[in-house]
């Protein structure tokens, strides 16, 4: 733009020259051209220069975006790191004795007791609350195993850590690899048998032939390794239902000595409750909810149900006290494997499909 004005003043200039004498003015435009010309090029130049300067530029900020992203990376590792080797410090006096803890006959017994005792509630769907669930040595081991804070990570509502877990203190490791392996499968069988009436009637909606054994072939019921979960200040999860492959829900409160029984979760009836559609989870309207019932947050104890109406949820205030809030729950499904969820979609008539499709795969 500078050089275009320039250039206009003086093609201005050269007006009252041709009052002049022609040598003279000849000579004069000449110069003025030249000069004109000159001042085109040296502004073609400069805006090259910018174009290339703003380039560069822009290669600088992504690199600096990039390594501050490294960096923080790094900086995240390292809490990491220094936080699994401290606790491994702190947990090395505990490790002798975790042998005879682990003793999965003896859990077995103790979760097949728990779970006979407890009631199982028919609304506003199937569920049921067990108290005492495993052996206090063996409560007292998963607590102790959860894993440091600092490897949960991400958004307040999406902290969790998969089981078992490749990186975390030993301790926690190896019980809570024993908790998927060995304690987690049996567990499956005993819910379900536990869900035996109603799960029967759930799979008749669907499946007519397998009802008379929904725990026999091809559903292949097992349990997912599932997932530590992490709920702090503002954690907000909206009614809903699980993913329906999830026949079975185990949400299981690890609770920690001094911790509340406040915000546990809500169960809820739906008012025109409908089947979900679709293998995602399934949201829900809260205004179409009505609260029946509250399951505390208590040690050892856990909420399992049929995951086929009605709605759960939970919540835990912006302003909880204390201000670090950490409430731990471990979660695992119970459903037909792989193989399974492929040999059901096939059975489905062509009307039924839709309400079963989406990802199929572990849960």
């Amino acid at each position: 733009m500078a050089g275009t004005m320039s250039a206009r003043m003086l093609q201005r200039i050269t007006g009252p020259l041709s009052y002049l004498r022609p040598r003279s003015l000849a000579k004069t435009r000449q110069t003025v051209d030249a000069l004109i010309e000159g001042t085109r090029e040296q502004t073609a130049r400069m805006e090259l220069l910018s174009e290339e300067l703003r380039a560069q530029l822009g290669t600088i900020g992504r690199d600096i975006a990039e390594i501050r992203s490294t960096l923080a990376a790094l900086t995240e590792r390292e809490a990491q790191l220094r936080a699994i080797a401290n606790a491994d410090a702190a947990l090395d006096r505990h490790e002798p004795s975790l042998g005879p803890i682990l003793d999965a006959e003896a859990i077995r017994s103790h979760v097949q007791s728990a779970v006979d005792a407890a009631a199982l509630h028919l609304e506003p769907f199937p569920y049921a609350v067990v108290e005492n669930l495993f052996p206090g040595k063996f409560y007292d081991a998963l607590v102790r195993g959860i894993p440091p804070v600092e490897l949960f990570g991400g958004k307040v509502n999406k902290r969790q850590f998969v089981v078992p877990f490749p990186m975390g203190p030993a301790y926690g490791r190896r019980v809570w690899r024993f908790m998927a392996a060995a304690v987690a499968e049996p567990m499956a069988g005993i819910l379900a048998a536990k869900f035996r009436e109603p799960l029967s009637a759930w799979v008749a909606a669907n499946w007519p032939e397998l009802a008379h054994d929904p725990l026999g072939a091809p559903m292949n019921m097992h349990a997912s390794d599932g997932r530590i979960m992490l709920r702090g200040r503002g954690y907000n999860i909206p009614p809903h239902r699980d993913p329906k492959w999830g026949f079975i829900t185990c949400l299981i409160y690890l609770a920690r000595p001094g911790d509340q029984e406040t915000w546990g979760t809500a169960l809820y009836s739906v008012e025109d409750d409908e089947e979900a559609r679709g293998a995602l989870p399934h949201w829900i309207k809260p205004e179409r909810c009505r609260l029946e019932a509250e399951v505390p947050f208590r040690a050892n104890s856990a909420l399992i149900f049929l995951n086929s109406k009605g709605a759960h949820g939970a919540s835990i205030p912006v302003d909880a006290d204390p201000e670090d809030l950490e409430r731990y729950a471990y979660q695992f499904r119970i459903g037909p494997n792989r193989a399974a969820m492929a040999a059901l979609l096939a059975l489905l008539p062509d009307d039924r499909r839709a309400a079963w499709a989406g990802k199929i795969g572990d849960y």
